[in-house]
């Protein structure tokens, strides 16, 4: 039997919170402005952060951790291959042909939950005055990935491992992000927690973080604008970058700026959490079920074609 190689590239960093924030925006200036506007939540103790390690938010109780998140996807393939086996397909399917590439992309995507967020941008105090902004590169992501996912489309047992591919894909709850071994809050029930980039108190923060950084000589009014500053896509700008980034971090610890932000998006997180709360356990025990092995597929002849399938996931 022949095999067939599909290339996936992973997802970039900054290209894929690029689309988080477009989301965000247009969601945000749809609303009329005539719309109710929807009341502020409760804010706790603003922690003083000064470093990625010191950040806590109440949605962690559901995310999976590093090793889970790299158990899950080794059992996740489990599944697909068990199922290939038992109706005859010799081949055994991988994403990651290196476990060492899984884990440090795992790595990275867990400390990009903290290092990369739409309320208060890049931070990294200890890797901007290297790098500037560039959380992916330099931290040493895996590039692309080349995966063994089924039989070529011409032969008899195609659309075989296309059905087992749907099958898994009926037990995962991340919709396909543990095949690439990447768990976000943007893979639970209802996209996860969102926030208001426009909550008086980031507000606020941003005003007190323009003001130090224009008191360095950098004019921007939030870290969204110093990160997604056009120029730094440009040949010749990394040292400015890099004086900018600086200068970033700075500002934030000084203004506390990732404090407040963990505090109102800790809030947001709890009034997530208190109306999705079923929804969240049911999506864990699925989670827990893929890690001990005691998730059942359903029967495959219901999503069996004759028509040749495509990428599975």
């Amino acid at each position: 039997m022949s095999k067939v190689t599909l290339q996936r590239s992973r997802v970039v960093s900054r290209g894929w919170w690029v689309s988080v924030i477009v989301v965000v925006g247009v969601l945000l200036t749809g609303c009329s402005s005539t719309s109710v506007k929807t009341p502020e939540p409760t804010i706790g103790t603003i922690p003083v952060i000064t470093e990625p390690s010191q950040i806590p938010r109440p949605i962690d109780t559901y995310l999976p951790g590093e090793t889970e998140i790299v158990n899950l996807h080794i059992a996740y393939y489990a599944l697909v291959n068990d199922c290939f086996a038992k109706h005859g397909i010799t081949i055994t399917a991988y994403m990651y042909s290196n476990l060492d590439d899984l884990k440090r992309n795992v790595h990275i995507d867990v400390l990009e939950r903290v290092m990369l967020t739409k309320l208060y941008g890049d931070f990294d105090p200890d890797g901007a005055s290297t790098n500037g902004y560039a959380p992916g590169g330099r931290l040493g992501r895996a590039g692309n990935i080349v995966g063994l996912v089924a039989p070529p489309q011409d032969d008899p047992l195609h659309a075989t491992a296309m059905a087992c591919w749907e099958a898994v894909g009926q037990v995962d709850p991340t919709n396909g992000a543990i095949d690439m071994g990447m768990v976000t809050q943007q893979q639970l029930p209802d996209g996860g927690p969102t926030v208001n980039p426009q909550d008086s108190r980031m507000v606020a923060v941003y005003q007190q973080w323009a003001a130090c950084m224009a008191e360095k000589g950098f004019t921007y009014p939030d870290p969204r604008s110093a990160y997604f500053d056009s120029r730094w896509s440009q040949d010749g700008m990394q040292t400015l970058e890099v004086a900018t980034a600086v200068a970033d971090m700075n500002c934030k610890i000084s203004t506390n700026l990732v404090g407040v932000a963990v505090a109102v998006q800790s809030a947001y997180d709890q009034v997530y959490i208190d109306s999705h709360r079923d929804a969240l356990n049911t999506w864990k025990q699925k989670l827990d079920a893929l890690l001990s092995g005691t998730a059942t597929l359903p029967d495959i002849s219901q999503f069996m074609t004759t028509t040749p399938g495509g990428n599975p996931s």
